[in-house]
């Protein structure tokens, strides 16, 4: 990656964000140095960035698929039920001029499928996201889970921080032959999207969880 990270964190800062949040899609927008500071730690920790196939669900506006974009990402699927979220999305993607690497498509996530066949097969699949956390639709983050281990090698997603979350996670993932493989404590800013926030930003405490299959040894890092 040519930029510093500085000047990654300073584009991302600039790229527009959502007009008109829904809250029952809890659409909230994490800042530009969270965004920077995860791509980071999925690129430089474990080289599951650079030159493999990103998808990012739930991509919103679009922010963690820009930085992956600039991380050196081959391609990236940013994926979102929201229109007019994918429209700011691709606005961004233009005024950067980076639509020959990310590709917005609008899917409701639970319906959402992509067969491995069609994916290059020397190229590794990484998902990234940011799943709704549970506040207004409860377990809206199992769909987001279930559907990306059915097509990636590595998986990163953002969960709240909390004893009974981690457990369900652990459990969750058993049915599907996957593993923790590492969790990564984060203080994850939230710029401010609705009217009643009274605060600029808010900040709370996630983990950022690394899932791998059980029985792949190519990706344990």
């Amino acid at each position: 990656m040519k930029l510093s990270k500085k000047e990654l964190i300073s584009i991302i800062q600039k790229t527009e964000s959502f007009i008109n949040p829904k809250i029952e899609l809890e659409q909230y927008c994490i800042d530009a140095n969270c965004a920077v500071d995860i791509i980071y730690y999925a690129g430089f920790e474990y080289n599951d960035i650079n030159n493999a196939f990103i998808i990012d669900l739930g991509a919103g506006t679009g922010r963690l698929s820009i930085a992956s974009a600039f991380f050196n990402a081959s391609y990236v699927l940013s994926v979102d039920i929201d229109m007019f979220a994918l429209e700011i999305l691709k606005r961004n993607i233009l005024s950067l001029g980076l639509s020959q690497v990310i590709f917005p498509m609008c899917a409701d996530i639970e319906y959402f499928e992509i067969s491995r066949r069609l994916l290059p097969t020397d190229m590794k699949v990484t998902t990234i996201m940011n799943p709704p956390f549970g506040v207004q639709k409860r377990f809206a983050d199992r769909v987001f889970l279930g559907k990306s281990f059915n097509f990636s090698d590595v998986v990163y997603s953002i969960h709240l921080e909390h004893p009974k979350v981690h457990k369900f996670i652990t459990n969750y993932i058993k049915r599907y032959n996957w593993k923790i493989d590492n969790v990564f404590p984060f203080n994850l800013v939230l710029e401010r999207t609705f009217p009643f926030h009274k605060k600029k930003a808010k900040q709370i405490t996630v983990n950022v969880y690394r899932f791998i299959k059980k029985n792949n040894k190519n990706f344990d890092g």
